[in-house]
């Protein structure tokens, strides 16, 4: 019953597989697709080969280098195929021509190892003169049965293809042989140790480090036997590597040696370059700002960003410019360069005195642009610092006068208490001593500065913590609360002050919570 259901199977794939070739030729998808589900339905292996009228039909001369296991030539020969032909097919062609079994045959073609379902098409086999390699396997190589019976068979046909040849070998004269006469073939090397090619079977020479018939690398568990000798086209052959070898580690060495020097010579430039203040440049190029043709060494080019200006152009960006660093000029419609101007840059394309102004309009805007300065009283001095919270006196550079940076003023010989009392007497008649008691005042009404609670001078926090300490009686203050830190007893007195942190509550709700 099986038996009777595995050939109803079989009938209907081949009607199915039939009408599915009809339909794809007649370009019927509909059709296609049920005679398609049909076949999966049965499950039965099956095959789909284009028609060979799709090729072209006429028939091609192969060009065929033949080579067994023991042999060190390829003899040629030329075989008229079709392009549709299989390699499968192929074999069976040289089975018959030639007497070798298939499975003796391995195909070579473009370096790759055919296979027998494809067609010399799908390997590139188009056109007259194409060629393909067939290498020989040995009957042993294969096991198959009665050795000698295939071996004395693989001589008689190599006499066939012998005689097909159409380029005659060069051979040593002709030897009689139980009276038949045949050309002598070519010496065999002897090389039985060498290494069988992992892909093609092809048996090379024990010192090749690739196949010679399809480049496949030797394998790495492979070794030279010891008692090798290479004959004379090996030992030519070896020579020519080493040669090769030696060369190529000469061309390293040589080139090693120019990327040395390359490296040396840019070195060196880059030192000439770097000592110079402002770099030229060395070919003719166009402003950037005036778009005027600029001569080598005339114009300068920056080194943040290589942009490249004419000196004039150049030279008006920094005196124009109004902030502390000079930005590069270059900008167009999608880009603007902020890359800065260095200052030996700068320096070498201003004048003495330029140079001086500049330098005069950077310490200004530094000055005007940072929250915690403080210029010198000195009238017409320059000095100026930026103070810190603990720092309360500002020794001038310039004038070499102390200022106090509490009371905003320089009082030589008196305290701040002193000075401030002083100012109040002075404030009736002295202008200038009325104008800092105003500025004083207004300080203590503002919030900026308070009066110490202990000897009533006026004290400042400039900046940081609520923690100030004043200057006359070292009293240490709560800045938010305006009281003393501690109580009467110093130190840990909290029934008096400002009571920060007294059962883990705050002095004050803006306190920072830093004493």
């Amino acid at each position: 019953m099986a038996a009777l259901d595995a050939s109803r199977n079989v009938t209907e794939a081949e009607d199915a597989a039939r009408l599915l070739s009809d339909a794809i030729n007649s370009r019927d998808k509909d059709e296609a697709t049920k005679y398609l589900n049909q076949l999966l339905d049965l499950k039965l292996p099956v095959s789909v080969k284009i028609n060979p009228d799709a090729y072209s039909q006429d028939n091609i001369r192969l060009r065929v280098g033949v080579a067994d296991a023991e042999s060190e030539h390829h003899i040629p020969i030329t075989v008229m195929v079709p392009v549709y032909m299989t390699i499968s097919e192929l074999k069976e062609k040289i089975n018959g021509d030639y007497g070798f079994h298939p499975s003796l045959q391995r195909w070579v073609i473009g370096k790759r190892l055919a296979q027998d379902k494809e067609t010399l098409y799908f390997y590139g086999i188009r056109n007259h003169d194409d060629s393909a390699f067939l290498f020989i396997r040995s009957a042993q190589s294969v096991n198959l049965r009665r050795e000698q019976e295939r071996r004395e068979k693989e001589e008689r046909q190599i006499d066939v293809i012998m005689e097909t040849i159409e380029r005659p070998l060069q051979r040593p004269p002709e030897r009689i042989t139980r009276g038949n006469t045949r050309p002598a073939l070519p010496p065999k090397p002897k090389f039985l140790d060498g290494w069988a090619c992992p892909q093609c079977t092809y048996l090379n020479k024990p010192t090749r480090p690739g196949c010679e018939m399809c480049s496949t690398a030797r394998p790495d568990n492979y070794q030279v036997p010891d008692l090798y000798q290479p004959d004379e086209s090996e030992t030519r052959r070896l020579q020519q590597e080493e040669l090769a070898s030696l060369q190529y580690e000469q061309s390293l060495l040589q080139e090693e040696e120019r990327n040395f020097l390359e490296r040396q010579r840019n070195y060196e430039e880059l030192l000439q370059t770097d000592a110079h203040s402002l770099v030229g440049n060395t070919d003719q190029l166009e402003c950037a700002i005036c778009f005027g043709t600029i001569m080598p060494g005339e114009g300068a080019v920056l080194r943040e960003c290589l942009h490249s200006f004419c000196r004039d152009c150049l030279k008006g960006t920094v005196v124009n410019c109004l902030d502390a660093e000079v930005c590069c000029p270059y900008g167009d419609n999608a880009y603007a360069c902020n890359c800065k101007l260095q200052d030996r840059e700068i320096k070498s394309l201003l004048t003495q005195d330029e140079y001086q102004k500049f330098l005069e309009l950077r310490l200004n805007i530094a000055e005007s642009r940072s929250e915690n300065s403080y210029h010198c009283k000195t009238p017409d001095c320059a000095g100026w610092c930026i103070f810190e919270d603990d720092v309360n006196e500002f020794k001038c550079d310039i004038c070499n006068e102390t200022n106090c940076l509490l009371c905003k003023a320089i009082h030589k010989g008196m305290n701040c208490k002193e000075y401030q009392d002083d100012l109040r007497v002075r404030a009736q008649n002295d202008e200038a001593a009325r104008q800092t008691t105003e500025m004083l005042d207004q300080l203590l009404k503002n919030g900026e500065a308070m009066n110490c609670p202990k000897c009533q001078v006026i004290v400042q926090k400039k900046d940081g913590c609520d923690w100030i300490c004043c200057l006359m009686c070292k009293t240490e203050i709560c800045w938010v609360t305006k009281q003393a830190r501690w109580g009467p007893l110093g130190a840990g007195d909290t029934s008096g002050g400002c009571k920060c942190r007294v059962n883990g509550v705050l002095c004050h709700p803006q306190c920072q919570n830093c004493h």
